[in-house]
């Protein structure tokens, strides 16, 4: 499973100093963040180290309040939703994103925008269908992913979830980009229902031949290569872990950036801690326990475990994020497996570890709070269990031509 980095606010100089410490990676732009002029520099500098680019329009809410969106040039004045795709507003659109956009900055894709979606209904469909055809006039010589950004009430309804599935089967793309709302915000999910269907919904779009990929997660979403995802999307802050649908929706109610803490990301835990809990498991003599395995250690956390206690050395957030993203790369790139059974013995193995070991430092004083995996550890669980009922026989006979 790929890993793409999801650019969100002040990510730049972090986005850059990964792509050349990995000799290359795929960042997806956001308007929201950046300006055309600032996506056109970023994109320069993310080519020449050899890494990828791709846009995301975010054209989810078109009446959304968020004045930034506004600033770009493909974005209407005015917006009607008949008018618009039955008009020639969605031409002006596919053509302004497609000249001003993937042509100018040398986009290596082309992310094709489409509504929210509550239900899948013939509305949405026809919406999609007249973007898919207002695209099709322009001869794309690259790979085109269709945007399916669901609410949360569809993902946790398994029939709609078949019905997205029939909608979509033969839209004429490569593959899809997935933007889940979690339900509730929250950042790990502790509903068994939405993890399946999610894990659903990927697999019936594999089984279609297309690629996908999903925007907008954490590392509990590495369950998600149990249905082989091609790709899965993060970047520092949680608005860029977890959908912030309500920004798109209404007037921005607090700062980018949110509440300024600092979490260490413990990878074999899947787990986060904040210093003075870090700081419990030193005087505990468990500091090392936490310690990211070799192969996950970038040298961005390095300073947690010389020996020091955490409360006296300088972690700040921008190594916090960029360990977080390392390690997170890291494992998506080891989830690779042989078969369905493989796959699926290794994923329960690699979460039933994480709860145990963070169970363990709960026990001991060293708590994550909602960032504990333990939180949602029998949900993402009995989800592969799930899974398997729904698709491993398919996946099982298909694994290696999915």
């Amino acid at each position: 499973m790929d890993f793409y980095l999801q650019m969100g606010h002040g990510m730049k100089a972090m986005t850059l100093e990964l792509i050349k410490s990995w000799s290359g990676g795929t960042a997806i732009l956001s308007p929201r963040h950046m300006t055309l002029e600032q996506m056109t520099r970023a994109s320069s500098e993310i080519h020449d180290l050899g890494g990828r680019v791709f846009v995301d329009p975010q054209f989810y809410v078109p009446r959304t309040s968020e004045s930034k969106l506004h600033e770009h040039a493909f974005w209407p004045e005015q917006f009607s939703t008949f008018t618009f795709f039955t008009g020639g507003g969605i031409d002006n659109l596919v053509d302004c994103l497609i000249d001003d956009y993937f042509l100018a900055l040398n986009l290596d894709a082309f992310i094709i925008p489409s509504l929210l979606c509550s239900e899948p209904t013939a509305d949405w469909d026809a919406i999609n269908r007249a973007i898919l055809t207002s695209v099709s006039r322009r001869q794309l010589d690259t790979r085109r992913y269709f945007t399916l950004c669901l609410t949360a009430e569809l993902i946790k309804d398994e029939q709609k979830i078949h019905d997205l599935i029939e909608v979509v089967e033969d839209y004429p793309v490569d593959g899809f980009y997935i933007i889940p709302e979690h339900p509730s915000d929250q950042y790990l999910i502790e509903d068994v229902q939405w993890l399946t269907n999610l894990l659903d919904l990927v697999a019936g779009l594999k089984v279609l031949g297309k690629e996908v990929i999903v925007g907008y997660s954490n590392h509990q979403l590495l369950l998600l290569s149990l249905a082989k995802t091609d790709g899965l999307c993060a970047g520092s802050w949680l608005k860029t872990r977890v959908f912030p649908t309500a920004d798109f929706d209404e007037k921005e109610r607090d700062n980018e950036g949110g509440r300024k803490t600092t979490w260490y990301y413990c990878p074999q835990a899947l787990s986060e801690y904040q210093v003075p809990f870090l700081t419990n498991a030193y005087h505990s003599g468990l500091l090392d326990i936490l310690k990211p395995p070799a192969t996950f250690d970038g040298g961005y956390a390095s300073i947690l475990f010389q020996g020091a206690s955490p409360d006296t050395v300088y972690f700040r957030e921008r190594e916090a994020f960029q360990h977080y993203l390392h390690s997170l790369k890291k494992q998506c790139e080891d989830l690779h497996f042989q078969s369905f059974d493989e796959a699926k013995a290794g994923l329960k193995l690699l979460f039933e570890t994480a709860n145990d070991l963070s169970v363990y430092m709960r026990n001991q004083g060293v708590r994550g709070k909602y960032r504990e995996f333990s939180n949602v550890a029998d949900d993402t669980l009995a989800s592969i269990d799930a899974f398997d009922g729904r698709r491993g026989l398919i996946y099982q006979v298909q694994w290696q031509t999915l």
